[in-house]
């Protein structure tokens, strides 16, 4: 009776499975079968696609219900997931009372999140051979100088894309709004205020930062602009980047900044210059669709343009960052940790590693992280000042991500 019972239930099965499939059941299905263990259909789907699936939308109505509370002029986002763009979304519009929607190629400026590009060409001009990470300054720039010959001497390629130069905070600030020049920027610093020796403290900085673009020059003959175009925006095929004022203002397809006030609302600014001289701590403008491939690009999935040594070396933590410091609020209780790199913010979050970076400018507010080793990573774009959606975008989303799994 048995035996009659379990040829009834393998034939039910087998029927099952030409019924939903159209095809016969493996070698191994079969196998599971006999052992009357449960055999998983061949178009079953994925249990991480449905996941994803489902964080996708969980997290697109949090964005969407956000946008419309804030009144938010206009934002663009993407999610990358085992190199593959598993959603691009954008909403709104480029300037408040306008037409022109958001899309996929509307240009933002990156602002912070440009020390990432500085960081990355920094570390293909080391895989090619023209710089070393340790590089003096004084090796490639033989008239730069500190106050001090002794830190002069002392300062590196990696201090200063580290934010470890041992100089005061946002040292030469006043220069950057004098709208100088970034050689000028730098020769101002030799009165800059110096706090502590190289790689002691973090103290985050835009003029020294932005050293490499001269270094660049200075080994390669090239604008800063032009070696960003050919090792990183034309390979990766980023066809809506650039890093300068005039590109941005040529570009009929681009997010126009906007400021809040508590009697307005949000009200359209205009585009300043401010910081395009300083390109490599905050010049780059880019779309969703450039960052999205970026964004794979982090991720390690165009390794023959960017070299997985060259992502190890920038993702490496290099110096902690303050306990007290204004990340902390955001992320916390999860961050356990957090360091910076070389143009980027390196978290412990529930006992995961996360590579982060916001950034502003008026009227735009970025921000993008991702996770190596679930190959994950989102990017946010907005053409809003400081707003509650742009501080919670990233940790919102790794929040929905590392959430426990409810069996389905």
């Amino acid at each position: 009776m048995k035996l009659v019972l379990k040829w009834i239930v393998l034939m039910s099965l087998l029927i099952i499975f030409s019924n939903c499939n159209n095809s016969n059941p493996s070698e191994e299905d079969m196998r599971l079968i006999e052992k009357g263990q449960t055999a998983r259909l061949i178009n079953e789907p994925d249990p991480e696609e449905v996941r994803m699936r489902d964080l996708i939308q969980q997290y697109d109505t949090f964005i969407a219900n956000r946008f419309d509370e804030l009144d938010l002029p206009g934002l663009a986002y993407a999610i990358v997931k085992d190199g593959e763009v598993v959603s691009m979304r954008s909403y709104g519009v480029q300037e408040k009372g306008e037409e022109g929607l958001i899309d996929e190629h509307t240009v933002f400026r990156l602002a912070s999140l440009s020390k990432g590009f500085a960081a990355t060409l920094a570390g293909l001009l080391v895989d090619q051979g023209y710089i070393g990470w340790n590089d003096k300054i004084t090796t490639h720039l033989p008239k730069f100088q500190l106050r001090s010959a002794a830190q002069t001497d002392a300062l590196t390629i990696r201090h200063t894309l580290s934010h470890t130069s041992g100089l005061k905070e946002y040292s030469g600030a006043s220069l950057i709004y004098k709208d100088l020049s970034c050689a000028s920027i730098l020769s101002g610093l030799k009165n800059a205020r110096i706090e502590e020796k190289p790689a002691k403290v973090f103290a985050y900085q835009n003029a020294i930062f932005s050293a490499i673009s001269e270094v660049g020059k200075a080994t390669t003959d090239l604008s800063y602009g032009t070696l960003l175009d050919s090792m990183i925006f034309r390979p990766l095929a980023m066809t809506d980047a650039s890093s300068s004022y005039k590109s941005m203002m040529t570009n009929e397809n681009r997010a126009i900044p906007h400021t809040f006030s508590s009697s307005k609302g949000w009200s359209s600014v205009s585009i300043r210059k401010k910081w395009y001289n300083v390109g490599p701590a905050a010049g780059v403008n880019a779309s969703i669709s450039d960052m999205a491939i970026w964004l794979q690009a982090m991720l390690g999935h165009h390794p023959t343009i960017i070299p997985e040594a060259v992502l190890g070396e920038i993702f490496k933590p290099h110096i902690p960052i303050n306990e007290d410091s204004k990340y902390y609020e955001t992320w916390a209780p999860g961050l356990a940790n957090a360091y910076y790199g070389m143009g980027w913010r390196i978290f412990d979050y529930k006992k995961h590693k996360i590579v982060y970076h916001g950034g502003f400018v008026r009227g735009y507010r970025p921000e993008m992280g991702f996770c190596p080793n679930e190959d994950v990573g989102i990017v946010f774009l907005t053409n809003a000042s400081k707003n509650e959606l742009s501080t919670t975008c990233v940790h919102a989303f790794f929040e929905m991500y590392f959430a426990p799994r409810v069996p389905r």
